[in-house]
């Protein structure tokens, strides 16, 4: 029997970049959004939702956790953090983690030393 154990939780879940076909986002017309470029209001408007490959994985693992994962809001990167990591949205995301932002950063991360001593990794 699948028992609950954590009782329900709500995330929330940074996607770093768009990356067509594993991040994107898809506006009402149903234009698909591949890439993110700087100062994309598309990128910063949490209204038109993130879709992709990682999405739909994790929208899976929210129906198969047996209600231990309510939900996961899938948010931006912080300004801040793209600001203190221009050269990086990736690095950007996870210093959002790092500073209790967010619960996770989700995407094709490179693990590097710099980003563990930010925080800790599941693959």
């Amino acid at each position: 029997n699948n028992v609950s154990v954590i009782g329900g939780i709500d995330l929330t879940a940074i996607i770093p970049d768009f990356r067509y076909p594993t991040m994107n986002k898809q506006l009402p017309d149903g234009t698909v959004w591949e890439r993110a470029e700087n100062n994309n209001t598309y990128y910063f408007d949490d209204n038109i939702p993130f879709g992709g490959i990682y999405i739909d994985y994790i929208k899976k693992l929210i129906q198969i956790s047996n209600g231990d994962i309510q939900n996961v809001t899938f948010t931006h990167t912080s300004n801040g953090s793209l600001k203190r990591y221009p050269a990086s949205s990736f690095t950007a995301a996870v210093r959002d983690v790092e500073n209790g932002l967010s619960d996770m950063a989700v995407g094709p991360f490179w693990i590097t030393r710099q980003r563990l001593t930010m925080t800790t990794f599941t693959v």
